[in-house]
């Protein structure tokens, strides 16, 4: 298929999937000048707590089509512990690192983190095709990503009773995946001051 025709297609997909949420996005009173609680109305507020929530894929589709809204997200996305029994689409949470990079906080990157896939829960033909799947996308990804998946993907080997020959074979796709220097989120400490504000 047609590069451009390809992107084209996404576009209309995209915008496809955002018509459901435009009432609500549309009809907001943005006031990029008022507080957090207070530059976005209750409706969106909900909106996008629900888009947190999910596989994040429609959460970047909204953001791409309506950027004003980035800052606020990165910033509520760090008080957003509950989310995370919903796994996350690991290119929706890629698109979301590099769209939020200006408005980065440790306590918002762990929290995209946290919803990444489980490798502890994978089968080990699940872990195959996850490496595989790093293998093939890990260029396209966000470095944050990319860390963590080959991190966790080889620890979650490293823990499983597993035969020599079999632990060669699901770390192979992933063993010359280098670790790139990026955002230090993973330190013990939490932001400071992150008090949950009240929305009034």
């Amino acid at each position: 298929m047609d590069e451009a025709y390809a992107r084209k297609a996404r576009l209309i997909d995209d915008i496809s999937s955002i018509e459901q949420y435009r009432p609500i996005l549309e009809r907001d009173d943005f006031q990029s000048d008022e507080p957090h609680w207070r530059c976005i109305s209750k409706n969106t507020i909900s909106l996008f707590q629900v888009l947190i929530d999910q596989d994040l894929s429609d959460l970047v589709n909204v953001l791409e089509h309506y950027p004003r809204y980035v800052e606020w997200v990165c910033e509520h996305f760090r008080y957003a512990y509950s989310y995370s029994e919903n796994e996350a689409d690991v290119d929706a949470a890629s698109r979301l690192l590099f769209m939020g990079e200006t408005y980065f906080s440790k306590q918002f990157v762990r929290n995209v983190v946290r919803k990444l896939p489980k490798f502890e829960e994978m089968s080990l033909e699940e872990l195959g095709q996850f490496a595989a799947q790093i293998a093939k996308c890990h260029h396209d990804w966000h470095p944050i990503i990319t860390n963590h998946c080959c991190d966790s993907l080889t620890e979650s080997i490293a823990k499983r009773n597993l035969h020599p020959l079999q632990r060669i074979a699901l770390i192979k796709p992933i063993a010359a995946i280098k670790r790139q220097k990026t955002y230090e989120y993973d330190a013990e400490d939490r932001d400071a001051v992150l008090d949950i504000p009240y929305m009034t």
